[in-house]
């Protein structure tokens, strides 16, 4: 059975009418596309450019106080001096946000949080950070290796920064990366005027 004219002419239409949108859609999809690819290349060749180093953190001095493990459970105050060194020439750094931790053997006993700042280019900052251990709970055997550093003079301590930061380069603020800072060992003496050693950091972006 043949189909009507009037009915063929119809599908005519509606294809020829697809055909346009179609072809529009296409365009759009490509010009958003070539859009992404040439700022992608744009933020690159500006990365290269500017040959960014890696920051580096140590702990210029630290020291303990009130320290008392009483029934297994640790009361301190821990104060560390962090040293922030920024070493671009074209690159500032924002930290929006920035937490400090120090454990015993892997386990968590203070935390602080530090005000937001802004790290200029080939700038060394110096943070102060202070933590309190209240009343926390140790194992049988930490409590017993703490004690025993105690009884020597001192402790050692890991400490972790965890940061939210965004570089920026000229005008522009690139998005944000977490850094992940490692600052093992950390001698931490009872002995007053004893000499502090530095301690360097490892840097995780």
């Amino acid at each position: 059975m043949r189909r009507p004219a009037n009915t063929t002419a119809q599908q005519q239409q509606q294809q020829q009418a697809a055909r346009p949108k179609s072809s529009l859609l296409r365009l759009v999809i490509f010009a958003v596309v070539g859009l992404i690819v040439l700022l992608g290349l744009a933020v690159l060749i500006a990365w290269l450019i500017v040959k960014p180093k890696r920051l580096v953190y140590t702990i210029e001095d630290a020291s303990i106080r009130n320290f008392n493990i009483q029934n297994d459970h640790l009361n301190s105050s821990f104060r560390f001096d962090f040293r922030a060194y920024n070493p671009n020439k074209r690159m500032s750094v924002y930290y929006d946000a920035v937490e400090v931790s120090t454990a015993f053997d892997g386990q968590t006993v203070a935390f602080n949080t530090l005000p937001p700042f802004h790290q200029p280019k080939r700038n060394v900052t110096v943070l102060e950070a202070r933590l309190e251990a209240r009343d926390v709970a140790l194992s049988k055997s930490l409590s017993k290796d703490v004690r025993a550093q105690r009884a020597d003079g001192e402790v050692k301590v890991n400490v972790r920064i965890r940061a939210r930061i965004r570089f920026k380069v000229g005008v522009i603020k690139l998005r944000h990366q977490t850094v992940k800072v490692l600052c093992p060992a950390v001698p931490v003496s009872f002995r007053s005027g004893q000499t502090f050693q530095k301690t360097e950091c490892d840097l995780d972006y």
